[in-house]
């Protein structure tokens, strides 16, 4: 931090000019200053500036992916980071873990998604677990509040619990939507609730998805999707099933887009041109002999696919057609969450809850 003298000289800039300087700075460091003067309060939680922020830390040279272990403890190392310039390199101790959940030993969670440098993630049981958004930049975790709205229903009946989280910027809101499917014989039943962060409460939803569609796949590796009020599931019937034996849904240079491998051993990807129109659907991308050693898990934020191939986690960019490969072994392939690492100025909170230089200044960095 500058010195009392120095922040007074700053003090007097004008606002256009201290943004300027503000947004080269790390989240930690402005969370701090926030707690200098009401001015640069009032000016680095405004929505335009966390957003400037946000952009200024998706462009720099330095991305950073995390890859996080299905399942992991928070009592033991959940993850590795890796730049994404050199995969085969692991940074360390940049990150602090949330401590109060390193003192649940036997404890595991999974990662859900990864939207603007926020991670959710559910830690727990896996029927009743609860879940945490997190924003590791500031050192900040919420803990979701249990969900009223379910009606009683029979574990038994209880097919898969299926959530997605996503941003939506018709509201800057930061929401959990999960899918409870039910086996309701000859009927399968579908429950969608929606955690709104601005709101801090679950709500149950009408909608769900169509009637034919009797499962669904957990197949969301990489983090990549909901940044564009936009979240999908990959849902099938038993026929879609036969067709391919490894399946991965991401979002391509802003497209929706689908790597599969199928049995006859070529990975294809198809992209949806036009959004939400199925006959807009092209193939991209056709990678031949695959069968065996390559599992597709997706595709970065950064417009790169990440493989498992064998005994590694890799990722090929299309363009120079280079691989990059990470230093991890094949029992730590599967079940992976490949997250990018955002520095992020955005607060983990319902908007009804006020923020204090107080909670700022009890932050260690």
């Amino acid at each position: 931090m500058a010195s009392p003298q120095h922040l007074a000289i700053m003090e007097k800039f004008p606002n256009d000019i201290l943004s300027n300087i503000f947004i080269r700075l790390l989240a930690k460091q402005l969370a701090q200053m926030r707690c200098v003067s009401k001015t640069w309060n009032d000016l680095l939680s405004r929505p335009s500036f966390v957003k400037s922020h946000l952009d200024h830390s998706r462009h720099k040279n330095d991305e950073i992916l995390l890859v996080f272990y299905h399942l992991f403890s928070f009592h033991s190392k959940p993850f590795t980071a890796h730049p994404l310039r050199s995969p085969h390199l692991e940074l360390t101790n940049f990150i602090r873990l949330p401590t109060n959940l390193q003192s649940e030993r036997y404890h595991y969670g999974y990662v859900i998604g990864s939207v603007n440098g926020l991670i959710c993630f559910q830690y727990g049981p896996y029927i009743d677990g609860d879940y945490y958004i997190w924003n590791p930049s500031l050192s900040a975790l919420l803990i979701l509040p249990p969900s009223d709205n379910m009606p009683d229903y029979d574990y038994e009946d209880l097919v898969g619990i299926f959530p997605r989280f996503g941003y939506d910027p018709t509201t800057d809101d930061y929401k959990l939507v999960k899918l409870t499917s039910l086996d309701q014989e000859p009927i399968i039943l579908w429950l969608v609730e929606v955690y709104s962060m601005r709101k801090g409460v679950f709500k149950l939803i009408t909608q769900s998805p169509p009637s034919h569609i009797t499962r669904i796949r957990y197949n969301h590796e990489v983090c990549v999707d909901g940044h564009d009020g936009h979240l999908h599931w990959f849902g099938y019937t038993e026929s879609d099933n036969k067709l391919y034996y490894e399946i991965s849904l991401g979002v391509l240079v802003g497209k929706l887009c689908v790597m599969a491998m199928f049995r006859h051993g070529e990975c294809e990807v198809w992209a949806m041109d036009e959004y939400g129109v199925a006959d807009s659907w092209v193939k991209h991308h056709v990678f031949s002999k695959c069968r065996g050693g390559v599992s597709p898990f997706g595709f970065t934020l950064h417009n790169e696919f990440v493989f498992g191939v064998y005994d590694r986690l890799t990722l090929y960019d299309p363009i120079a057609a280079k691989v990059k490969h990470f230093k991890i072994k094949s029992t730590k392939c599967g079940y992976t969450k490949v997250v990018e690492y955002v520095d992020s100025l955005v607060w983990v909170a319902p908007t009804k809850h006020k923020i204090s230089c107080r909670k700022f200044s009890r932050l260690k960095f």
